[in-house]
């Protein structure tokens, strides 16, 4: 066994399963270190994430022993499995808690709590030692750098003078900030809902940090860079990269896949589903795909959506599996798209600028070459036309 369990999503909790629930009252409130039960799991849990696990019969032990935390009110630490980085110690992960488990069927589903740091890995109990790691809000440090006379100051007049006693930029951070919050709503507003927005802005900068960070289209190794981000602020400016996407392309040999309007404007766009094997799929849901085939015949066993049927889709040019085809004669849209995120490279409009202006210029190169074969050629004829004539 390394590094703890490596987890798989658990599909769902079905509706008619026993459930046990936990309220969880147990707060973190200090920095210090702690011990805590530990598992891998095939993607990024953020704060407030939930995650839904399933365990195997030869892996009752580790899974007993995380219920008994949580019947005590206590954590497990959560880590991507698949990042090279968190293979040793020390790295970033998340403490999580449990909210409601079916022991029967070794099923649980977990919410993200906190951010820690991996100190130590005992591999033979499943354990960790953790240090919690703080919340950081920029603009949240300008108490300490106000003089007391000055704490009855406008907050405006506070930071202006924090920067000018300190050189630090408090009095332009917050703007900034700000903007990138707004440019961030601008860009998932027509998928979430400015209700979901409103609501996520509502909790704080760092609560809104995870939030985003959990909206991007990207891939776990660019997610769990969020993760490690030190502050909310730096968090969301570095999603804001990832919320501006205008193309999707095959991860293995770059074949454009879709747009962003063929994007599906869904509230829970960035679903995470588990087939009957215990393989997790982070899905973005499409109306319409470009440079596909189909790799499997329709089939209704296991289905993700109710009343659809499903076929394997992969790129028609190196046939890298993409994700799948969703058909239903009873339902409106009657077909729809799920693409595998980890098959897909996500591009912005200014990587795919970049890479259109690299596009033409290889095929203004390739004109050229073409021009000069064609004029050599042509050169060639002229000779050998005027030697016959010689001869």
């Amino acid at each position: 066994m390394s590094q703890g369990i490596n987890r798989r999503f658990d599909y769902a909790l079905q509706e008619n399963e026993n459930r046990e629930n936990y309220e969880n009252i147990a707060k973190l409130t200090e920095y210090g270190t702690n011990w805590f039960p530990i598992c891998g799991v095939s993607a990024v849990c953020f704060p407030e994430q939930q995650v839904p696990m399933k365990f195997n019969e030869d892996e009752r032990d580790i899974y007993d022993r995380i219920i008994e935390s949580a019947r005590a009110n206590g954590f497990v630490v959560l880590f991507p499995s698949d990042i090279r980085e968190c293979r040793s110690p020390p790295y970033v992960a998340t403490v999580s808690k449990v909210i409601q488990a079916n022991p029967q069927i070794l099923s649980m589903e977990l919410m993200g709590v906190h951010r820690c740091k991996v100190l130590e890995h005992n591999l033979q109990n499943g354990e960790a030692l953790v240090q919690l790691l703080p919340e950081v809000e920029i603009p949240s440090l300008l108490p300490n750098h106000v003089p007391k006379y000055a704490k009855n100051y406008p907050i405006t007049e506070q930071r202006s003078l924090a920067s000018r006693l300190t050189g630090y930029p408090f009095d332009s951070l917050r703007d900034v900030t700000n903007n990138l919050i707004e440019q961030c709503c601008y860009e998932l507003r027509e998928m979430v809902g400015e209700s979901a927005l409103n609501q996520a802005k509502a909790k704080g900068l760092a609560s809104f940090s995870y939030y985003v960070s959990q909206k991007i289209f990207s891939n776990r190794k660019t997610e769990y860079s969020l993760l490690k981000e030190d502050s909310a602020n730096t968090r969301i400016a570095a999603a804001l990269k990832y919320c501006k996407i205008s193309i999707g392309k095959c991860a293995r040999c770059n074949t454009r896949i879709f747009r962003n309007q063929h994007i599906m404007r869904l509230s829970e766009q960035t679903m995470t589903h588990v087939n009957a094997h215990g393989f997790v799929h982070r899905i973005t849901l499409l109306s319409e795909i470009k440079n596909y085939g189909r790799a499997s015949l329709p089939s209704y066993e296991y289905t993700w959506f109710p009343d659809y049927a499903w076929m394997i889709i992969q790129c028609i040019r190196c046939h890298q599996h993409i994700g799948w085809e969703y058909i239903s004669m009873t339902r409106a849209p009657h077909r729809f798209f799920g693409i595998q995120r980890e098959g897909i490279r996500f591009q912005n409009d200014e990587e795919d600028e970049e890479e259109i202006h690299e596009e033409d210029h290889r095929n203004n190169q390739e004109h050229i070459e073409e021009s000069d074969d064609h004029v050599y050629e042509e050169e060639n004829v002229d000779s050998d036309s005027a030697q016959s004539l010689d001869e």
